[in-house]
């Protein structure tokens, strides 16, 4: 047996407060019990003090001291207990006495010494336990005492009858809590035990496979229903896994075979100085081609993995704007592309990093130039929303545009929606996903408006700092 089984413990703790619970229960219903009987007793034994003295009161004046004690004698069973009472006066004189107490010289207070008290005690006569209750009376102006007595020994035996019954019923309770805890908790949990063993069949090989839902409304109910939204978290991060393994091969694959190709046709025989200065340019293309693709591999790596944490501070948007365009413009000056930069004076405060809000504006200013024709222009500027409290970048450029059907793809990871051009411009389809991760991170939104032949324009807006808006 599995002592650290939760129906195991379910039914320790369900027996060990039932134990306590039954315990102090036993405990309470006997002295509640004792104390019933125990006041029971002195209001019977009350009952008799008030039939002696309205006795005394009645006969008292018209009887010799010798006639009382034959009268008192003669009606002495007033109630439970017989003859057990006896009467004295303010002189400690006997007015009657009977048999039992007399035998064992049972002291009794004068009226005087007694008081107003009213006096209740346990003693033993003739190996019996006897309750005492003693009281003064004023009788004709005359005080005295009575004592009257009833045995215990039915008061006692009942309290073992109650208690016997106790130890046997407790026990028994207990025995038969702990079996049906165990079994409720069994049947409480074989559901439980149902969704573990329907949990273990589903491997990565069939994620696609769910839990049976209870239509309960209980914890089962939500338990399952929580196993099957993680189980279509798990299968799509599998999937993107799967392509982005795939993807990544295939990007790696055509720069590795060109690299490959082109050096075995540099070590050819026969082969001018002038080919082997074009391989070895070729080479270094796709070397930084693949070096760039690599390291867009590693980030997105530690992104899904949680280490790709940023070092945010405030930093000035407009500066890092400046350092992209400056980055990007000899890339420009290639293609004869003017960037027109439009930046405010003031400083843009965000709290952000610098370095990762730089990459993200020299992704769309290299995508832009990309994607635009020779001597044309791509526009940069940069404002402030003080009603949103947002900084706004905005890369506008006159190039080949996207589809509409294709804007909701263009931020997914290595999507392109002409890949052989893409390919042919040193793109691998990685940089606006980059992008976007890094305005993400910054709280920030990208947007993308754009029409086929007439260019497209990217919109970034990032928080401003609350203090410097």
């Amino acid at each position: 047996m599995n002592f650290k089984a939760i129906r195991i413990r379910l039914t320790v703790w369900y027996l060990t407060i039932l134990a306590f619970g039954l315990g102090a229960l036993g405990v309470g219903s006997f002295y509640a019990m004792r104390a019933s009987l125990f006041h029971a007793i002195d209001h019977d034994l009350e009952d008799r003090i008030i039939g002696v003295e309205k006795f005394m009161n009645e006969q008292i004046a018209s009887l010799t001291l010798i006639e009382i004690r034959d009268e008192f004698r003669e009606h002495s069973v007033l109630g439970p207990g017989g003859d057990l009472f006896q009467v004295c006066n303010r002189k400690g004189e006997w007015l009657y006495r009977s048999l039992p107490l007399e035998n064992n010289r049972v002291s009794i207070l004068p009226p005087d010494q007694l008081g107003d008290a009213h006096l209740q005690e346990n003693l033993t006569v003739q190996n019996t336990p006897v309750r005492f209750a003693s009281r003064r009376i004023i009788v004709r102006g005359e005080p005295y005492t009575v004592q009257v007595a009833a045995p215990l020994s039915e008061f006692y035996e009942a309290l073992e009858r109650f208690s016997t019954i106790l130890w046997f019923s407790v026990p028994l309770l207990l025995l038969l809590a702990c079996f049906g805890g165990y079994w409720i908790s069994s049947m409480a949990l074989q559901p439980v035990e149902s969704v573990r063993a329907a949990a273990q069949q589903i491997s990565i090989c069939n994620l696609s496979e769910r839990l049976v839902v209870p239509d309960s409304g209980d914890e089962l109910q939500r338990l399952s229903e929580t196993l099957n939204d993680m189980l279509v978290r798990l299968g799509d991060s599998v999937q993107r896994i799967s392509q982005f393994t795939a993807d990544a091969s295939h990007e790696l694959r055509a720069p590795v075979t060109l690299i490959r190709t082109t050096a075995e046709l540099a070590i050819q025989q026969n082969r001018s100085e002038a080919d082997l200065i074009e391989d070895m340019k070729q080479i270094l293309a796709e070397s930084k081609r693949t070096g760039r693709l690599i390291d867009s591999l590693l980030l997105l790596a530690r992104v899904d993995s949680g280490e790709a944490g940023l070092d945010k501070e405030l930093t000035d948007l407009s500066v890092g704007v400046r350092q992209a365009v400056e980055e990007i413009s000899k890339a420009a000056a290639e293609k004869d592309i003017r960037i027109d930069l439009k930046a405010p004076d003031n400083p843009v405060v965000v709290f952000g990093d610098a370095d990762s809000l730089r990459r993200a504006v020299v992704i769309l200013l290299d995508n832009a130039i990309k994607y635009s024709s020779e001597s044309s222009c791509v526009a940069v500027s940069i404002a402030v929303n003080t009603q949103t409290g947002q900084a706004i970048c905005r890369v506008k450029d006159t190039g080949i545009g996207i589809a509409s059907d294709d804007l909701r793809s263009i931020f997914d990871r290595f999507w392109r929606a002409d890949k052989v051009r893409s390919r042919g411009l040193g793109g691998v389809g990685l940089g606006l996903s980059i992008a976007k991760w890094i305005v993400d991170q910054h709280q920030g939104t990208i947007h993308v408006s754009s029409e086929p032949g007439k260019g497209s324009q990217f919109e970034i807006r990032i928080p401003l700092d609350p203090q410097h808006q």
